[in-house]
């Protein structure tokens, strides 16, 4: 084997080793960080269903029971006015029964930092056409890497933030997740428009009365924690009308809302191909372009190793009491 051949054997060993390293390095701090950063372009649409709801017509003040409903919560990017550390996301909430009777609504813009998931106030934001409203905590979801423990998380029924606490771990359509819940209220979301008749309410003394709608809601999500999707929602939520003396007089809504079977499984094998990505940037890929650089390597020092010349090692193999004689 020439010495130029040889030479050009070790620069290669060496190259290749180096662009391992490279590429493993930069899959691990290049591309695992942007790939767990929130986007700035989202589409997601998610429904929660109850069979069974009760819910008050307040034009009529007539309480309808056991009649399914559906919240219908979509989410859109805005991605001209977010960059690179913020986005700004627009949600549609509608609660409506089979039929097509809307029996609650609500909007909200909302800009948050794209590593973190917590809201920030820099884009115009507002909830149900009020832009005063302060909104903090995780605006729509955990972030990446979501830990097992408590965070505050923004509600848009309640315009407020809620501690959210994690309980376990548990399996969602064979996916592992981080299973957190919040409960707050009741609180007051809306004043209805005007004194209502007394006898609509249980107060057939009183010609009218104004009354309030209370709400309180106790939301339960599993999620998956690398990817941070949320897999599964579940949410109890009761409204109530009360007067101004914060005496409860009428159940205005009341039911256990879940995510439709259907979409869990789909949003498990969404976080499911999110997670394996995860995997394969931060710690499949570098550690596949660890182990073949430590390979090379060896075939490097050995490949380095000096030769000794062939009468030392005729001199070698040939027996001490042999040389003795030779000489």
């Amino acid at each position: 084997m020439t010495g130029a051949f040889v030479r050009l054997r070790r620069t290669l060993l060496l190259a290749a080793i180096a662009f391992l390293i490279t590429v493993g390095a930069l899959f691990h701090f290049y591309v695992y960080p942007r790939t767990t950063v929130l986007p700035l372009e989202q589409t997601r649409v998610q429904r929660l269903v109850s069979p069974s709801a009760t819910y008050l017509d307040t034009a009529t003040f007539r309480l309808h029971r056991n009649v399914p409903v559906q919240n219908t919560v979509a989410v859109y990017g805005d991605p001209q006015a977010g960059d690179d550390r913020t986005a700004v996301w627009v949600e549609f909430s509608s609660l409506d029964t089979r039929d097509g009777e809307r029996v609650d609504y609500h909007e909200r813009r909302t800009a948050f930092d794209r590593r973190t998931g917590l809201a920030v106030e820099c884009c115009g934001e507002y909830v149900d056409d009020d832009p005063g409203v302060r909104q903090t905590g995780l605006a729509f979801r955990l972030p990446a890497g979501a830990e097992p423990r408590s965070y505050t998380m923004f509600d848009p029924v309640l315009r407020r933030e809620a501690p959210m606490r994690f309980e376990r771990e548990e399996t969602v359509e064979g996916v592992p997740t981080y299973r957190y819940t919040y409960s707050a209220g009741p609180v007051k979301t809306a004043d209805l428009p005007g004194p209502v008749p007394g006898t609509s309410v249980g107060m057939p003394g009183e010609e009218r009365v104004a009354v309030a709608r209370y709400t309180e809601i106790t939301r339960t999500i599993w999620v998956e924690p690398e990817s941070g999707l949320t897999v599964r929602t579940q949410e109890r939520r009761r409204d109530t009308l009360r007067t101004p003396d914060q005496v409860e007089r009428q159940v205005a809504f009341d039911a256990d809302l879940v995510t439709s079977t259907v979409e869990v499984r789909a949003f498990a094998d969404e976080a499911s191909r999110f997670r394996r990505w995860i995997l394969l940037t931060r710690e499949w890929i570098p550690l596949a372009c660890g182990l073949l650089a430590a390979v090379l390597a060896v075939v490097f020092r050995i490949a380095t190793r000096p030769r000794r010349s062939a009468a030392a090692q005729h001199q070698q193999q040939v027996p001490g009491h042999d040389l003795a004689n030779a000489g």
